[in-house]
Formats: C-alpha cells, sequence, structure tokens
C-alpha cells in the first residue's frame, strides 16, 4: 500500500491529518511522527509518497527536517508540503521553499485546499517516479548490451586475429597460378576451380569494389577489405598483396594474403545496430524529461490561475468591503483596527500577487519570452541596487510557448545564482536571433570562477543547478556555456538552432 506521511508534535493536527486521507485517499496509509527526527526515520525506512510537514516543532524544526530529507539520497526524490500557521508570512514561505519544500498550505487550511497541493503533489510524484524507473532500465540495458558489445567484440578479435587465412599468386595477367587449400574452407570454392580459370579480378569481385585502383595496381597494398557476394552469403576478406618483378624489373605476378573477416563485419554491423538503438533510447529520455518539465509548467500555471481567481479575488472583496464601512462615528480603537486590517489586506494582495507571478508569468504567455524577460528585469532592478543594462536584438515571437517557458526559467536560475554568488555591481543582458540561431548572453562583472572546472565531468564545485541547465538547453537542440576567470565577472551563453524545428509555427 502507498504511504503519505505527517511529522507534527501535534497529536490532534495528525489525527486531524489521518481522517482527511482516510475519507479522500483510501488506497493510501498514513504514517504519522509527532517530531522532526522520527519523521526523517520513517521517510527513510518506508520511502512515502509525499510528506505533510509542520514547521514549529521541538527539536528539529520544520526547516531543518526538510533539508535533512533533500540531503538524503533516500527521501530527496519525495516532495514535501509544508503545512503552518506561519504559511501567510512570505519570510517563512521563501525560508521554507529554500529549504527544499514544494509547497505550502497555512494553518487553519479548507480541505479542498489540502486536497489540491496533495493531487498536484502526487501527479508529480508518480511522474517521476515513472521517469525514474524507465532511467534506471535504460542504464541497466546499457550496461548490459555494453557488456554483451565487449565479450562480442573480444571473441570476434580473437577469431580473427585466430582465423585460418589463404595464400594465393598470379601471373602478369592476373590469372591464379597457386591457391592455399585453405580457400574452399573460406569462400567455399575448390581450389581446382580457381587455379588458371579464375582471374584475380574474377574471384575477388574487384569491379564492386571501391578500392579497384589500390588493388589492382602493380604496387604492394595492405588490408584492402572487399565483399565477395555468393548467394545466398557475402563474405568479407582483408586482402595484402605485393608484386614480383625478375631481375631486369620487368613484373612477372602479383603474391597475396587474404583473411576472412566476415565475422567482424557482422559484428560491426550488429554493434552499431545496437549502438542506434541505444542513441534512440536517450532521445526518447530526453524527450520524458522535456515532457515533465512541461507538465510542471502546467501545473504552476494552473495553481496560479487558481491563485489569483479564487484567493486574489477573495482578498479584493474583503479589502473593498472592509474600506466601504465608515468610520466616522466609530472610536479610535477600531479606527486603527481597521485602518490595520486594510494594511493587512493590501500586503496579502500584494504578496499574492507576487506568488502568482513567481509560479507563472502572465507576461510570458501572453507577450512571448522577451517582455517576460524585460519584466524578470525589472523586478531584479526594484528588489536591488544593480546597474541592469539589457539589449533587445532579436525578431519577434519567433520561438515557440513550449521553448520560451524553457528558456524563460533558465534565465531566471541564471539570475538567482548571481544574486547568491556573483557579489557584482552590474548586469548586462542582451538578446540575439538571426535566420539560424537565438542566442542569450548574460554577463556579471562579479568576483568570478576558474573556467576550468567546467572542463571536469561530475565536479561537485560545479553545482548540479549548471548541470541541469546544460542538459534542459541540449534537449531543445542548443548549447550552453559560461566563461569566467576570477575576478573578471562571468558570461553565460545560451544559444539555440533556429533549424532544428522550434521556431514558432
Amino acid at each position: 500500500m502507498k504511504k503519505i506521511l505527517a511529522i507534527d508534535d501535534n497529536f490532534i493536527n495528525l489525527e486531524l491529518l489521518s481522517q482527511l486521507i482516510k475519507t479522500f485517499y483510501p488506497e493510501y496509509q498514513l504514517l504519522k511522527a509527532l517530531s522532526g527526527e522520527e519523521g526523517i526515520v520513517i521517510a527513510k525506512n518506508n520511502n512515502p509518497e509525499l510528506i505533510l510537514l509542520d514547521i514549529l516543532m521541538p527539536g528539529l524544526d520544520g526547516y531543518e527536517t526538510c533539508k535533512i530529507l533533500k540531503k538524503s539520497a533516500k527521501t530527496k526524490h519525495i516532495p514535501v508540503i509544508m503545512v503552518s500557521a506561519l504559511g501567510n508570512n512570505s519570510s517563512a514561505r521563501t525560508k521554507g521553499l529554500n529549504a527544499g519544500a514544494d509547497s505550502f498550505i497555512s494553518k487553519p487550511f479548507e480541505q479542498s485546499e489540502l486536497k489540491a497541493q496533495i493531487n498536484v503533489a502526487l501527479r508529480i510524484k508518480s511522474a517521476e517516479n515513472i521517469l525514474r524507473r524507465r532511467n534506471e532500465k535504460l542504464e541497466f540495458d546499457i550496461k548490459n548490451q555494453l557488456s554483451e558489445f565487449t565479450q562480442k567484440e573480444e571473441r570476434y578479435t580473437q577469431i580473427s586475429e585466430h582465423a585460418r587465412e589463404f595464400y594465393w599468386e598470379t601471373d602478369k595477367l592476373g590469372v591464379f597460378t597457386y591457391v592455399s587449400p585453405v580457400v574452399e574452407q573460406t569462400l567455399n570454392i575448390s581450389p581446382f576451380d580457381i587455379v588458371g580459370k579464375m582471374n584475380f579480378t574474377d574471384l575477388f569481385q574487384i569491379e564492386k569494389s571501391n578500392n579497384i585502383e589500390k588493388v589492382i595496381s602493380k604496387n604492394k597494398f595492405h588490408d584492402i577489405e572487399i565483399c565477395i557476394t555468393k548467394a545466398p552469403k557475402e563474405y568479407w576478406l582483408s586482402i595484402s598483396g605485393f608484386p614480383i618483378f625478375n631481375k631486369e624489373g620487368v613484373y612477372e605476378s602479383m603474391r597475396g594474403i587474404c583473411y576472412d573477416i566476415t565475422r567482424r563485419k557482422i559484428a560491426e554491423k550488429k554493434l552499431q545496430e545496437k549502438l542506434q538503438e541505444i542513441q534512440d533510447y536517450q532521445l526518447e529520455l530526453k524527450k520524458l524529461n522535456l515532457e515533465i518539465t512541461l507538465i510542471e509548467e502546467k501545473e504552476k500555471r494552473r495553481i496560479a490561475e487558481n491563485l489569483h481567481d479564487s484567493l486574489g479575488q477573495t482578498l479584493s472583496l474583503a479589502y473593498l468591503t472592509l474600506s466601504s464601512i465608515s468610520v466616522e462615528s466609530t472610536t479610535d480603537h477600531l479606527k486603527d483596527t481597521i485602518k490595520r486590517s486594510l494594511e493587512l489586506l493590501s500586503k496579502a494582495i500584494s504578496e499574492s500577487r507576487t506568488l502568482t507571478y513567481d509560479l507563472s508569468p502572465p507576461i510570458l504567455y501572453e507577450f512571448g519570452l522577451v517582455p517576460a524577460i524585460r519584466w524578470k528585469l525589472d523586478q531584479l532592478k526594484k528588489e536591488t541596487n544593480y546597474i541592469i543594462n539589457f539589449s533587445d536584438l532579436s525578431k519577434k515571437n519567433i520561438l515557440s510557448k513550449e521553448y520560451s517557458i524553457l528558456l524563460y526559467r533558465v534565465v531566471g536560475e541564471l539570475l538567482v545564482n548571481i544574486r547568491k554568488h556573483a557579489k557584482c555591481s552590474t548586469i548586462d543582458v542582451k538578446i540575439i536571433s538571426n535566420n539560424n540561431k537565438f542566442q542569450i548572453l548574460i554577463e556579471d562583472n562579479g568576483v568570478g570562477f576558474d573556467n576550468k572546472i567546467m572542463k571536469i565531468p561530475y565536479n561537485d564545485n560545479i553545482g548540479f543547478g549548471l548541470i541541469n541547465i546544460t542538459e534542459r538547453i541540449k534537449n531543445i537542440n542548443g548549447k550552453f556555456t559560461i566563461q569566467s576567470k576570477i575576478g573578471e565577472g562571468t558570461i553565460a551563453n545560451i544559444i539555440i538552432d533556429l533549424g532544428k524545428g522550434i521556431q514558432k509555427n
């Protein structure tokens, strides 16, 4: 039975969640923990599909518990919904999201809202589980196939090296004067049917070979590969030969040796077919990863629309209702209370609007990538003291909606990295496009780093974020590079090939 874990130091809250899970999710078993420490142990031992986590708890609070869960290889993939009375506090939500939480819900909560949050988390978790299982299967298949290919290659190499070869000699006209008996085992033809009867070019079907000039010349040649067709079979030979001259330097004959490389050629063909299958699997995996990303964006947009249509309108209506109260004949205390309430409602409206835009900015869907990036930079400029320069040299609306979303998220992550690590004063963003490519350049004048670490595979100093960005850009036929030097800032360069089917239809 699938499981959901609830971590809360209040037993009554756990019972309330237990009744809710039994009602709406009878196929799930609710596991309960009264502390963060106990919850971590239960999560590692039971691998639940979802964790509902309180913040204010003795010992490990919700933030530290979430950080530990997200650092553990056993539990980092489990979605975490923080359920707390602090949910209306923007700093608390930000701290929770930075700790690794996937979403927030405030106490007291509506059952329908919690159910919606759980449904979203379970859908995303289910999609991730499918992708993870397919990835594990693909890795297992690739490992087995590569091992099988290596064994076959070694076997065929040994066979090729120890195969019995046959020797031959021709006169100056190319007619065979001698062929060793092994030719019968190799080509299934008797030496008596060759010597004095067949020409060099007839036996080896030289007219069909791309190496005809090398083989029929009067110069020595080495390891020329040819294919001989004798229905229904094909035989592959590696031919080496050298000319024989008399004392006067007149050409008299040709001698040589043939190796049977048919098995090796068959193995190479099969290997190429299997490698093509692996490439197809990798392409399918990239498509699945792209689909997961688009599903997440779709869910974010749906949540943002719900916040705007329900919560936002409710708060606005409450603000209008409260502001319509006449306070002229009321007491000073009541006036202050109403004024404070209006301020809180105004703040809540502003924060809900900000949260909606962070989840899914409408400007991205309505006007496209470039206006959305310009809006993102304007917001960053309002929140910080950065000097931001923006240059748009692109054509309008040349990218599809899906790729615009992905590039917007990548730009957002790069700007977050600048805020966290760059310690810069200036940010320059330039967008360029022509008939062949779409390019985004993001440059800062911060502390920079040693660019050599980018060339080291699986380097812990690079960070998962940059690796993730690199893979996502590859998935949309693009290239992501970073140039940086210590003390000289950083340039992030994104180039998308417009010739591979991503332009807006």
